[in-house]
């Protein structure tokens, strides 16, 4: 019993640490990867997370920190795909009213264009994206 108990944990162990060191495929960094600001034709301070490797599929998140159409000048956040074709990267996900949690929109599209001459995404209500990071 005392060998079982043993081989379990050491088998854990094992797991745990082939998790945390294997990398996959979506840690490698995509040319559009990375944190993006704006400031939106309201004034407010946009952020966007583009996470992954690009291949296929990027994880995006987006911010605004003052979503005055849509939440009534609460903050609002994206979650979903980004899906890259050449130059476009097209964004599917679901608008969240902060704080609470209200869900305004079943699926949201944002589009954007990037342009690797000035390392910027335009988005489709015109807004130029500066890379932060």
């Amino acid at each position: 019993m005392k060998r079982t108990r043993q081989a379990l944990a050491l088998s854990a162990v094992l797991v745990v640490a082939g998790a945390v060191l294997a990398p996959t495929a979506s840690a490698a960094s995509g040319p559009l990867a990375g944190t993006w600001t704006s400031i939106d034709t309201d004034g407010s301070n946009q952020t966007l997370t583009i996470v992954g490797s690009g291949a296929h599929v990027y994880s995006m998140s987006y911010f605004d920190d003052v979503a005055s159409s849509a939440c009534g000048g609460d903050p609002a956040m994206v979650k979903g795909p980004g899906y890259p074709d050449g130059d476009t990267l097209t964004m599917v996900g679901t608008l969240t009213c902060l704080p609470g949690g209200n869900v305004f929109r079943e699926r949201l599209v944002l589009g954007y264009v990037y342009d690797a001459a000035t390392d910027t995404l335009t988005d489709d209500a015109h807004v130029t994206w500066h890379r932060t990071s």
